[in-house]
């Protein structure tokens, strides 16, 4: 560990200087909001880890307590790869992170502490000065693996070493601190740094945070202990097991994955609204549709996530699944059907009453169990917007009072009253797209996101006539090719009528 004595610092960012950091790494202010409001504080000493907390600390403790492993270890025999004792342990919540602490006689450091720690004194942008990327060897995995992640050994220099003597911050893992919020009914809690899975320099800035739901694992969260000053800092143990599978081994099982085939349904069944979709030209994952999330009927929310329906399931191939829904003034009729690069979905409204009713969808297409195309940073997910171009969704607002939670931009910001709602994710070697897509005259069209699980909502709302039915239908697409290839195909399937620009009207290539 390493001792850092009493002192004040200056600690997050102001307004100002999120506009100012927005325009330099081009995105919206607002995607600055979990950073800490800038702030002086006093700070009495105390110790933090020179490292993160690696694999072999990790399996002592799960050994001595009986706590939940890792889950990408479970893929290996239950233990890490025979190289990765000294890689930082990823696959930990926020409640592993704190369990870890308290059984190793310390804690985990706070936000502030984690700043003064791994920062600038002079108070650049990132620990090492102000320019990108600098000193940090930041290795970039283009075909990345949740099975695998990307970390490195502890100590080796080249994931950042600040002032004070604190190592691997930048490319390593997101680290978990103390400092919690609660937000939707649960806790939030605060993650510093940034991981192999990072790519944007905003991440990398020593004031860059990220909330997240406590008990979330990925792939890239780990975490390093902290002790105050006055105490003494106890040994750490380590432990190794016999049975590690080999990297290069790991490595040749994964490759060894079936890579073609026909799209996949699986329904859950019971009263869940769940299907998993496994495209096997994109791998081996699995991603997830909630289908619906929510129904609001007349503006009330007659179905949510926390609200169980009465349904039924009438269909559960792996091409074809269906199911009927029954409230008390409507019944919904779902099907989902596969194709040779897409899954159709179709909402079938049937009203009840005398009366004309509103009905609204919103479905989860969530891409978090893919790590080629998760994109926490939203880097590479994009928006159409009213003129028929895909805007970036960074440079648009974030909405709420946790910046990383439900997110989306006003209408307002993808040019006014949209008949359609496309929303797109570029893979990490920009090779293939998933996309999803709605459109609809008289139809009220929504977008949002979730940085958080990189889930792709394009929702409706559409007039039920009395004691009469209404169709929707929403595409998910996976394809080969650009996001040209995809409007192509979103202006077929959603017979897009899209404005012309003068310069097209008058024949010149847009």
């Amino acid at each position: 560990m390493v001792l850092l004595p009493a002192r004040k610092a200056i600690v997050g960012t102001n307004t100002s200087q999120r506009g100012e950091l927005a325009k330099r790494f081009d995105c919206h202010p607002t995607w600055l909001g979990d950073d800490l409001p800038r702030h002086e504080v006093q700070l009495a000493a105390f110790w933090i880890d020179r490292y993160p907390v690696t694999n072999a600390q990790y399996l002592a403790f799960v050994e001595a307590t009986g706590h939940a492993r890792p889950s990408w270890w479970a893929r290996w025999g239950g233990v890490f790869l025979a190289e990765c004792a000294d890689h930082p342990v990823v696959g930990v919540s926020g409640q592993d992170a704190v369990a870890y602490s308290v059984w190793a006689g310390k804690r985990l450091p706070s936000a502030e502490e984690w700043e003064c720690a791994a920062g600038n004194p002079d108070g650049a942008v990132f620990a090492w000065g102000d320019t990108w990327p600098g000193p940090p060897k930041l290795r970039r995995h283009p075909h990345a693996s949740w099975e695998l992640p990307g970390t490195r050994p502890v100590g080796s220099g080249d994931c950042g070493r600040s002032e004070a003597g604190v190592e691997d911050f930048a490319g390593q893992t997101l680290e978990w601190v103390s400092n919690t919020r609660p937000h939707h009914g649960v806790q939030f809690q605060l993650m510093k740094g940034a991981s192999w899975f990072h790519v944007d320099p905003l991440s990398y800035r020593t004031a860059s945070g990220w909330y997240a739901y406590e008990g979330w694992r990925s792939a890239f969260t780990g975490f390093r202990c902290a002790l105050d000053g006055k105490q003494d800092p106890p040994p750490a143990r380590k432990s190794q097991s016999a049975k590690a599978v080999s990297t290069q081994a790991a490595r040749e099982q994964l490759a060894a994955a079936p890579t073609r085939g026909p799209i996949a349904l699986s329904a859950a069944g019971g009263t869940s609204r769940h299907l998993s979709i496994r495209i096997p030209n994109f791998g081996p994952e699995v991603l997830s549709l909630g289908a619906p999330e929510t129904i609001l009927w007349n503006g009330s929310g007659v179905m949510t996530w926390r609200k169980t329906p009465d349904m039924t399931w009438t269909a559960q191939a792996s091409e074809r699944a269906a199911y009927e829904m029954r409230f008390e003034e409507l019944r919904v009729e779902a099907e989902f059907v596969a194709g040779d690069d897409c899954v159709l979905q179709r909402f079938t409204a049937v009203n009840l009453t005398p009366r004309p009713g509103s009905f609204h969808t919103s479905s989860c297409f969530n891409l978090q169990g893919h790590a080629m195309f998760y994109d926490c940073e939203q880097l590479r997910t994009y928006a159409l917007d009213a003129t028929g171009k895909f805007l970036p969704l960074r440079r648009l607002s974030r909405g709420g009072d946790c910046v990383r939670w439900i997110t989306g931009p006003t209408m307002r910001e993808l040019g006014g009253d949209l008949r359609w709602a496309v929303l797109a994710v570029v893979s990490r070697d920009g090779r293939s797209l998933i996309a999803s897509g709605r459109a609809g005259e008289n139809t009220g069209i929504s977008v949002a996101t979730n940085a958080m699980f990189t889930c792709l909502h394009t929702d409706s709302t559409v007039q039920v006539p009395a004691a009469g039915r209404v169709t929707t239908q929403q595409f998910f697409w996976f394809l080969e090719g650009s996001l040209d290839d995809l409007l192509r195909r979103a202006s077929r399937d959603l017979k897009l009528q899209i404005p012309r620009t003068t310069d097209e009207a008058n024949g010149a290539t847009p």
